[in-house]
């Protein structure tokens, strides 16, 4: 089902320029894109002409991989593809191929836009903790993230348990110790945390306005200090 939003008022239009289509909605996955420099596809793999290097049989393992798009700008020799994927376990993302079929770069996300200048914004909370949010660009034949100083979290809710908060992400200086059922917000998280890696240490700020540094367990990450807070993935 395929559904595009650009004239629908429900949904937030992050970057107004762009053309937004829902490309999965059983994961809320979306695409968006500058329609100078993209060509949307948005065809299953099996339909695609034999000879066309990301084909694949439809009874086969790669046959829920979707084409979306694609790419191609004044910087660019040739074109990239845009696919997007279910996952093996309920895991979303897109991946970038070139226009042989060559893997580039993998994106665990469910919103992924790219502009007419090759640069790509991801969000999703998929194989994280979190809803990340990250930067991309495309040079030449490679993606290279834009490194952020930290990764925004921005979860609220009534803690599951009583946590402590310390003064540094190592050490035992303490900022607060806070019980059951206390409103606290997640601010931050380290950006250099890689895909599929766990996070484990997040800035937070108490209903009063303190903030410190809370240190997960590993039993924690499955959502045992703020509901909202676990990891997605497998």
């Amino acid at each position: 089902m395929m559904i595009c939003l650009t004239s629908l008022g429900q949904t937030k239009l992050y970057f107004p320029n762009l053309t937004r289509i829902s490309i999965d909605t059983t994961y809320k996955v979306f695409f968006a894109y500058d329609k100078k420099f993209t060509r949307f596809i948005n065809r299953p793999c099996y339909s695609l002409d034999r000879k066309d290097p990301l084909f694949c049989a439809k009874d086969s393992v790669l046959a829920e991989w979707t084409v979306v798009a694609k790419f191609k700008n004044e910087v660019l020799k040739d074109s990239l593809t845009i696919v997007y994927s279910e996952g093996m376990s309920a895991d979303p993302g897109y991946v970038v191929t070139t226009d042989k079929g060559k893997l580039i770069s993998r994106f665990s996300c469910i919103e992924f836009y790219i502009n007419g200048s090759g640069t790509i914004y991801t969000s999703g909370h998929v194989n994280n903790m979190y809803d990340r949010r990250r930067k991309f660009q495309i040079q030449n034949d490679t993606i290279v993230e834009i490194s952020q100083p930290f990764n925004y979290v921005g979860l609220k809710g009534k803690t599951l348990k009583s946590i402590v908060l310390y003064q540094d992400k190592v050490g035992d200086k303490i900022i607060a110790q806070l019980p059951k059922d206390y409103e606290i917000e997640i601010l931050l998280a380290d950006a250099t945390t890689k895909d599929y890696e766990m996070e484990q240490i997040f800035l937070v700020k108490t209903d009063f306005g303190l903030v410190g540094w809370l240190r997960l367990t590993f039993d924690d990450i499955y959502g045992t200090v703020l509901k909202e807070l676990y990891y997605a993935g497998d």
